[in-house]
């Protein structure tokens, strides 16, 4: 414990600091040890502060939202989990700005925008992370990705301290990837702009998308989301590569150039695969679940037989799209 940290953002927030609180309860896998201080930032101020303290203290830290995307390590965290609890939304009605700060949830966003009579993110209906993690792996589902109606986004820059709006051209969005991911920013606020839809039709299409999620993923079972990303290829040559060795590519992924990682996962017959209480969905090959018994431990030797066996079979090295905290990599 660093009695001088403590002390600094106590003064700021009193008991909403937490002390050994289990990172298990803040996961969707519902795994994880606990970490030395946890606290929920209500404010993009907070976030600035918080991070200031821990700099200044030498605590290490890291930032969650909604607990979705990530594996916490069984010994827990060494340091300060900033949960992003800042969850603020300002719509504009007449030009169809809306400006979403990063706790907020995603699911929220496409309610309010769609009960508002914009359309843009009815896809993001159901999404359990926040507007934080989807900017910053530019979510994206049902045809949908964060990056198609977003403007800019404001970020703290942990290494100067400075505030910075930076526009959507600047953050190299790509599938599941931003530059959030590669430079020390945490995004503080979203601005997006929608376009107006009568208000039944959006509620028809959230909807449709609520019933297809319910359709396509596990039930009663704990689920970070999906474990890996999708393979993209760019060239002829990376699909004639592939075609060499899986022999019955639907043309849709070849026309996508995009393979998804569940169809590989299946053809392979690992479905119901199972180390403890983690395992593959029987309904969703990029699914790895948890009954409620897993430890961090089992997920981690499950996303490791995954991807061996993928790489074995196909010479693809599949890539995760959880974040890993308080492991060594």
């Amino acid at each position: 414990m660093n009695t001088q940290f403590e002390q600094s953002v106590g003064a700021l927030v009193g008991d909403r600091l937490k002390r050994n609180e289990s990172l298990a309860l803040h996961s969707h896998y519902g795994v994880g040890g606990p970490a030395t201080y946890l606290v929920l930032a209500k404010t993009a101020e907070e976030v600035i502060a918080f991070v200031k303290a821990a700099t200044e203290h030498n605590v290490p830290w890291v930032v969650i939202g909604g607990g979705t995307n990530i594996l916490v390590n069984d010994a827990g965290f060494s340091g300060l989990v900033i949960k992003m609890a800042n969850r603020s939304i300002k719509i504009n009605h007449q030009t169809g700005e809306v400006v979403a700060e990063a706790g907020l949830l995603s699911s929220s966003l496409a309610r309010q925008t769609g009960e508002a009579g914009l359309t843009g993110f009815e896809w993001g209906i159901g999404l359990p992370g926040t507007i934080g993690g989807a900017v910053r792996g530019n979510a994206g589902c049902f045809g949908g990705e964060t990056k198609d109606k977003l403007v800019s986004v404001d970020v703290l820059d942990t290494q100067t301290g400075e505030i910075k709006t930076v526009a959507k051209e600047a953050l190299e969005m790509g599938y599941r990837h931003s530059k959030i991911k590669e430079v020390p920013w945490i995004v503080l606020r979203a601005t997006f702009l929608f376009e107006p839809r009568d208000v039944v039709l959006n509620r028809e299409t959230i909807s449709e998308v609520l019933r297809c999620r319910l359709d396509g993923q596990p039930k009663n079972v704990k689920c970070a989301g999906c474990a890996f990303k999708n393979v993209d290829y760019v060239d002829e040559e990376d699909i004639a590569k592939l075609r060499t060795v899986v022999k019955d590519i639907p043309e849709s992924f070849l026309q996508a150039k995009r393979i998804p990682a569940g169809w590989l996962v299946d053809r392979l017959g690992l479905k119901g695969t199972h180390v403890g209480g983690a395992a593959i969905s029987e309904m969703h090959g990029n699914f790895i679940t948890s009954d409620g018994t897993a430890t961090a431990d089992q997920i981690m030797q499950l996303i490791a037989l995954v991807k061996s066996k993928v790489r074995d079979a196909y010479g693809i090295q599949l890539h995760e799209e959880v974040q890993f905290i308080g492991f060594d990599t």
